[in-house]
């Protein structure tokens, strides 16, 4: 049986199960969504470069399995170290002996999705599926209609985070092939601070695919630190969707770190809607063997007097492949729009492969906009001057590639997450 054939009979099963509620008519709207649009090929024009042949290829299947080694991975996780409220979702599912709320934290509401639906159903409904459209898009009609569970975050207005939230997914592949559709609602309500980190990750000889969508709201005058930590070792998949609505005079600081995955595909949209927004989003990406990743992002500049700052890098190894695509559009209403976008990469095999294509589109007369991308090998000279004063090979170019990824490193306000970035990226050398 194919994936596809599994999730109409999972959902099925679920219609038959399912009340009068908006929440069920939105998870059936997705699902009629799901079965017009189909899985998107390299002939649609967002996925040129990236094949999803693997969802038809290995029958993946909804697993509720919690096992010892899924725990015990993650109380050996090295974010351990950090001071945080944590939500722990095996598989998809809720692990609630994992879970932790630091009592500083008492007024902001940290759950899971499923429990929020009932117990804060006003908010549930005002932002749930406000943001993360799923007309056109089949993955996110796909987590919609058949959604495990997730995280909660409401940060009342005025508040602020005193503890980072680490929201962790983990995908145990140790008996079947697993499919986990995570759904995240994170509410930062006016004048209100949070910071937020997601890691995922993956154990099991068996294969996962991760299919997690964010929805974000950012309210007036507020700010959020957002962070995403990839590590996905073995025959791990992932799609990540993250839709952030702000509002005026907001700050968002967003950093993606994909330190490993067999295939991961992130979509990271911003949307501006008041004057005054301060956007920043930064990525690296380190990549061997036959990993892939991909960065889509899109920031909509839509009204006046706003800011965007986008970085990726990448480096890449073996045979790994990168694709980056980036647009920044400007609507017409948004004078004096300030937007910067470039993509770096590092090519350390003949084999490894980047497409890149940055993009504006800019329909406002009063704005300042750049948009680049550079692919190259280390550069041969600072290597020779570090060499030829005694230092080992091997260490030059670790020098040479913690300087290439120094002002991602410099964006991420948590030393924890900067101390993992440092091991990787020696580990991949």
């Amino acid at each position: 049986m194919s994936t596809i054939e599994i999730l109409n009979k999972d959902f099925e099963h679920y219609r038959a199960q399912a009340d009068t509620s908006t929440f069920a008519q939105q998870r059936e709207s997705a699902f009629v969504e799901l079965q017009k649009l189909g899985i998107p090929t390299i002939k649609h024009e967002e996925w040129k470069y990236t094949n999803l042949k693997f969802i038809n290829d290995i029958p993946f299947q909804a697993s509720c399995l919690h096992t010892e080694a899924a725990r015990n991975y993650y109380t050996q996780n090295i974010v351990q170290t950090l001071k945080a409220n944590r939500l722990v979702f095996i598989n998809g599912s809720f692990e609630a002996t994992l879970t932790q709320i630091e009592p500083e934290d008492a007024g902001i509401i940290i759950t899971n999705l499923a429990s929020a639906r009932i117990a804060h159903a006003d908010m549930f409904s005002k932002h749930f599926g406000k943001y993360a459209t799923v007309e056109g898009i089949a993955l996110n009609a796909m987590n919609t209609a058949l959604m495990s569970d997730g995280a909660f975050i409401y940060v009342p207005e005025g508040k602020q985070t005193a503890y980072p939230i680490i929201i962790t997914n983990i995908s145990d592949a140790s008996e079947v092939n697993v499919l986990n559709q995570p759904r995240n609602l994170i509410v930062v309500e006016k004048n209100a601070a949070a910071t937020v980190i997601e890691s995922f990750f993956a154990l099991g000889n068996h294969a996962s695919f991760c299919n997690i969508v964010n929805e974000v709201y950012v309210g007036e005058n507020a700010s959020l630190e957002h962070y995403k930590l990839q590590r996905l070792l073995g025959e791990h998949y992932q799609n990540n969707y993250t839709q952030v609505f702000q509002e005026g005079n907001t700050h968002i600081n967003q950093v993606t770190l994909t330190l490993d995955g067999k295939f991961v595909r992130n979509n990271l949209h911003f949307y501006m809607n008041g004057e005054n927004c301060n956007t920043l989003l930064y990525g690296l990406y380190l990549l061997d063997g036959n990993q892939f990743v991909d960065n889509h992002t899109r920031v909509d500049h839509a009204k006046p007097n706003c800011f965007s700052d986008e970085k990726y890098k990448g480096i890449l190894k073996d045979k790994s492949t990168a694709v980056f695509n980036g647009k920044i559009m400007v609507h017409l209403d948004a004078q004096k729009t300030n937007a910067y976008q470039r993509n770096q990469n590092i090519l350390l095999s003949d084999e490894a492969t980047v497409n890149t294509k940055p993009q504006l589109e800019i329909f406002a007369d009063d704005v300042k906009c750049t948009h680049g991308a550079t692919v190259g090998q280390l550069d041969e000279e600072p290597m020779f001057y570090m060499r030829s004063r005694g230092i080992p090979e091997n260490v030059a170019r670790k020098l040479l590639l913690n300087a290439f990824a120094d002002d991602i490193a410099e964006k991420i306000k948590i030393p924890e997450l900067v101390a993992i970035l440092e091991e990787q990226i020696e580990k991949k050398i």
